[in-house]
């Protein structure tokens, strides 16, 4: 991605080009790792349409005519699993949005997959939803899986139309990643590499149950499920890419680690907020300690600059100069938070990101 632009659309070709090369390595270790990749595949897809969806876009203002080249179909299914990473803060949709989106899959999910036997006494022992954990972590579960890849729960009722649609934008974002980076040094190991079969596991559940013993008895089935969807992109960045946060993919490992505990700390201030009342002191303590915790109140108070570029990736104008191709993360850590570096709030947003990851994990009682 040579370029005679500007120093601020070189950055942000610089950032695309460290995405995309580690979306290059995932998918060629998704290649290798036939069935064992099915689940990170999963739990990576809203992640991998982001990095598409958006460095697209940045292309188009920066290099219309590569823009133009690298142009895809599925659009609208990209676009529809990019904004899931959001949680919940869709600007389309509000918290009770949220809970619907959920419900429906919910709903979706027992017509398919319940009061299938014909021998009622062996109808208690059907089950319609999967828990996918991965070190011990539940990383994906059936529902979450629906809400990230995007798709209307209804699909799930014509297996053999939603594998092929699931195929064709599967196809679409490698055919996008391999075009971008062909030209650029992408090899190296992915986190797909070091997974061992033993890392996963997966059991299937019933539902109703599940959600009723989770979190707090206040909250509603479906706004549980939510919940569920936060406490598992916590999972996916602080266990599922652990072998990644060292070496080539770095820093994107620790974009993605920063954007997804941006989002899952917005959507608990929403939760609180809309619900706090109504919880359990345990629960409100719960949150409070996560919420008020000193580096979740820093990402609240941070200048919004550093997460809009890490996500829409063009620099703003006023701290360009500021920026260097040759620093890590070309400078954006210290240009937003005066007197810190890369190293250092990346270790600080992993440990936090471990810590909020277990306390909701427990919080969940999975």
């Amino acid at each position: 991605m040579t370029t005679n632009t500007s120093h601020g659309d070189d950055i942000a070709l610089g950032l695309i080009a460290q995405d995309l090369m580690f979306l290059r390595r995932f998918m060629q270790g998704v290649l290798a790792a036939g069935d064992r990749a099915v689940v990170p595949m999963y739990c990576m897809h809203n992640y991998i349409c982001l990095v598409v969806h958006e460095s697209h876009r940045a292309l188009q203002a920066i290099k219309p005519a590569l823009a133009e080249q690298l142009a895809y179909d599925c659009a609208a299914a990209i676009e529809r699993a990019r904004h899931s990473v959001k949680l919940f803060d869709d600007t389309r949709k509000q918290l009770p949005d949220i809970g619907k989106d959920f419900e429906r899959i919910i709903e979706a999910h027992r017509e398919e997959f319940l009061n299938n036997t014909w021998l009622p006494l062996a109808r208690p022992l059907e089950k319609d939803l999967v828990l996918w954990r991965c070190r011990g972590r539940v990383i994906s579960t059936s529902h979450v899986a629906n809400f990230f890849l995007g798709f209307s729960p209804q699909q799930i009722r014509n297996p053999a139309a939603l594998r092929r649609e699931l195929h064709d934008v599967a196809a679409e974002l490698g055919r996008y990643a391999s075009a971008a980076t062909d030209e650029l040094p992408w090899a190296g190991e992915s986190f797909m590499d070091t997974l061992k079969a033993t890392d996963l596991a997966d059991r299937e559940v019933r539902a109703e149950k599940t959600y009723r013993q989770a979190f707090d008895p206040a909250l509603p089935e479906e706004l549980k499920a939510a919940l569920t969807s936060l406490t598992c992109a916590l999972s996916v960045v602080d266990v599922l890419l652990a072998d990644d946060a060292e070496g080539p993919s770095a820093a994107t490992v620790s974009k993605l680690r920063y954007i997804t505990l941006h989002h899952v700390l917005s959507s608990l201030r929403k939760l609180a907020k809309e619900y706090g009342p109504r919880l359990q002191l345990p629960a409100r303590a719960l949150l409070d300690e996560i919420l008020n915790a000193p580096t979740s109140v820093r990402m609240d108070q941070a200048h919004r600059g550093f997460r809009n570029t890490l996500v829409h990736y063009r620099p703003e104008r006023r701290i360009q100069e500021q920026l260097s191709l040759n620093t890590p993360l070309y400078g954006l850590v210290d240009a937003y938070f005066p007197g810190e570096d890369f190293p250092t709030l990346s270790t600080e947003v992993a440990r936090h990101a471990t810590d909020v990851t277990r306390r909701m994990q427990d919080w969940a009682r999975w």
